[in-house]
């Protein structure tokens, strides 16, 4: 017999381990094959973006050394130099503006400073000044001038334009004295930072990505956060300040022109992430693009489903090689217990690693639209709707800006949610007036609204509403206490008769990372779980009524803008809440499995009566709160105690009327007592697997 049981612990140990390595073997590919190719299209998008920065940069370059090489050939009358640099900057709607600036008495000897300047004003038109009667800028502060004097042609420093209101960038190429090596002034174009900007925010990196370009020396020219920008951060400073080595590697390879990728924890998100640099050739600017890898583009089903049948492979292989190293099948006290301690032991630690995969890899993380997250993927989702009205031969929708932020919620009950907030819409100046400005939420009761104010920026019409409103949700409970859901706060045009498309207002939030959840204020606090992130979805609905209006088909393509919340339940409060009891009553049944034969039995049935009590009490407690209209995961957990409650008993009943029992009485109930923690974690564990796969 126990011959047997060992060689059968010794098949099972091998297969488990076996099926382990080689299940762990295609999890590790799997996920190095989504790494790899994530990783290769990421660099991709860089290489892309660097390109066109490239190009943009190129472009200034070659015009500024074109005028400058024109000067460097001979002093020409002052007409024909304006109209060189006014042909110059004109020739290109993205050039901000631009001097001709000579060296001291360089351009006439009676005249001290020489500087033509042209920019362009509120109507996008050039206008002439002379820059040398505002300041003088051979001061040191003027970096644009003093510089490329000493070292040559070069990209300065980027700057706040107060005027423009804008980021602004200059490129000074210099130009000598004819025949001569000696510099005698230098041609600057300014370039606003928009158009890189726009070009950064284009690019695709995911839900929670975002990117950064920096200077040669490590200042930054774009961040998401424009502080950064404004107050002149330097790359390295902003390492040293958030602890951050990586970026402090990136400072060094960016003096070199170097690139490359680095696994990261981001500073500014707090996960795990790809930190993707590339220099752009023209300019020794870096391009660092952060991809939060959480992001990729997954099904979560099969990682969890693959981890899963990893961790009950391991457990079973663990268990038999206790068994077999602790030799159990001996029947030795010591040996015995110590195999269920250990047993016990692995069985713990399976059911918290399933319960990480649970709140880590879960379904509802997809979701049925398209989310929102940068304007270049919002520009797509419109331009194909325009596209559509076009080939029907219809008006084009009406776009209609919208932000939301929530300072207020609250659950009024299991699927009733109190929120309040704020939101506010742009409309633009062909805006029709004889449609409504407004917005609802779906799915609502009690809806308040209150107008805050009304103000009109660059054409547009800004409106805000303060908010409130009861909101239905439908949450699934089924994986009690371990769900991760998603509050959906669905919003709508005020406007229901003429084609109105709700879209997210990104510019009006600093960062659109969806763990930095935009648009939920940092205070706010949902008694039982936690934010995990924020995000907007556009999605189209299909309803099987026209609500009375006859429409034509296309107000049944319009996409419906969607706020989604996404909130984890803090588990381990109600673990320790709900499981407290259970964990005290499976105590008291092993201990009467530990007591003497020669109890009475009524004091038995009545222990055991009033933890049942306690077991029901607390079961009646959770169902109470929980309207599940299945059985929830901690459920099962009751069940096993409740089977417990019963068995402990029956075998009292069995001891007292005589009836025999090998199993029960083997070794004096050793087998039966010993296998007590073993079967009741066995159990949970298996309901996890089971539940969770």
């Amino acid at each position: 017999m126990h011959q047997w049981m060992g060689r059968l612990a010794v098949m099972v140990a091998v297969l488990s381990f076996c099926g382990t390595l080689w299940l762990s073997y295609q999890h590790v590919v799997h996920k190095h094959e989504i790494n790899a190719v994530a990783k290769k299209d990421l660099m991709a998008i860089t290489s892309a973006a660097v390109s066109q920065i490239d190009v943009l940069l190129m472009e200034v370059v070659r015009s500024a050394e074109v005028l400058a090489s024109e000067l460097s050939k001979g002093r020409l009358p002052e007409e024909e130099m304006y109209g060189l640099l006014h042909d110059v900057l004109a020739s290109n709607v993205h050039y901000f503006g631009g001097t001709i600036t000579f060296s001291p008495y360089g351009y006439d000897e009676s005249r001290e400073l020489y500087s033509a300047y042209y920019t362009r004003d509120k109507n996008n038109e050039l206008i002439y000044l002379r820059l040398d009667e505002v300041y003088d800028y051979t001061s040191s502060e003027y970096d644009w001038y003093v510089l490329p004097m000493k070292e040559g042609s070069r990209w300065g420093e980027p700057y706040w334009d107060k005027a423009a209101k804008t980021n602004m960038v200059t490129y000074s190429a210099v130009f000598y004295q004819p025949g001569s090596v000696a510099p005698l002034g230098v041609v600057t174009i300014d370039i606003s930072m928009n158009q890189v900007q726009t070009i950064i925010e284009s690019l695709d990196l995911g839900p929670s990505g975002f990117g950064a370009l920096t200077t040669r020396e490590g200042g930054y020219l774009y961040h998401p956060n424009q502080a950064y920008v404004q107050n002149k951060k330097n790359i390295r400073d902003v390492a040293k300040a958030k602890n951050d080595a990586n970026r402090l590697v990136i400072a060094k390879d960016i003096l070199q022109g170097k690139g490359g990728v680095i696994d990261h924890i981001s500073t500014t998100t707090g996960q795990a992430s790809w930190l993707i640099y590339e220099s752009v050739p023209i300019s020794g600017w870096s391009l660092q693009n952060t991809f939060i890898k959480d992001d990729l583009p997954i099904d979560v089903d099969v990682l969890r489903k693959e981890q899963i049948r990893v961790i009950l492979l391991a457990a079973i292989f663990l268990i038999a090689a206790a068994f077999i190293i602790f030799r159990a099948h001996h029947g030795e006290h010591f040996r015995v217990w110590l195999f269920t301690v250990i047993c016990s032991l692995i069985l713990v630690v399976g059911i918290g690693a399933i319960w990480h995969l649970a709140l880590t890899y879960y379904s509802s993380s997809n979701v049925p639209g398209i989310k929102i997250s940068d304007k270049e993927t919002l520009k797509a989702v419109v331009n194909g709707y325009s596209l559509r009205s076009q080939e029907r031969q219809m008006a084009a929708p009406y776009y209609v800006p919208t932000g939301i932020y929530i300072d207020t919620i609250e659950f009024l009950s299991a699927n009733n949610l109190l929120i309040a907030g704020r939101v506010w819409q742009a409309y633009a100046s062909d805006y029709p007036a004889e449609m409504k400005k407004g917005f609802s939420i779906g799915r609502t009761k009690n809806l308040k609204t209150t107008e805050l104010n009304r103000s009109t920026r660059n054409g547009e019409e800004r409106i805000q509403w303060r908010f409130q409103a009861a909101l239905r949700v439908n949450l699934d409970y089924s994986r009690y206490p371990l769900e991760v859901e998603h509050l959906n706060i669905q919003l709508l045009p005020a406007e229901s008769d003429r084609m109105v498309v709700l879209v997210p207002d990104l510019d009006a939030y600093k960062l659109m990372a969806s763990s930095l959840l935009p648009g939920l204020d940092k205070e706010i606090f949902l008694a039982g779980w936690e934010f995990s992130g924020t995000f907007f979805e556009l999605r189209e609905e299909q309803h099987n009524t026209d609500f009375g209006i006859k429409r034509n088909l296309d107000h049944e393509i319009l996409p419906t803008l969607y706020y989604h919340i996404g909130i984890q339940r803090v588990f381990v409060d109600a673990f320790i809440s709900n499981l407290t009891p259970l964990i005290i009553v499976a105590i008291i049944l092993f201990a009467l499995a530990l007591l003497p034969r020669e109890i009475e039995i009524g004091r038995v049935l009545s222990i055991c009566a009033a933890v049942f009590f306690i077991v029901v009490f607390s079961h009646l407690d959770i169902r109470k709160n929980i309207p599940s209209g299945e059985i929830f995961y901690l459920e099962y957990f009751f069940f096993v105690i409740y089977f417990c409650i019963l068995m402990v008993p029956l075998n009292a009943f069995r001891l007292a009327m005589g009836l025999p029992s090998r199993l029960f009485e083997y070794k004096d109930g050793l087998v039966v007592q010993a296998a007590y923690w073993p079967s009741v974690l066995g159990i949970f564990f298996m309901v996890t697997v089971c539940k969770f796969y």
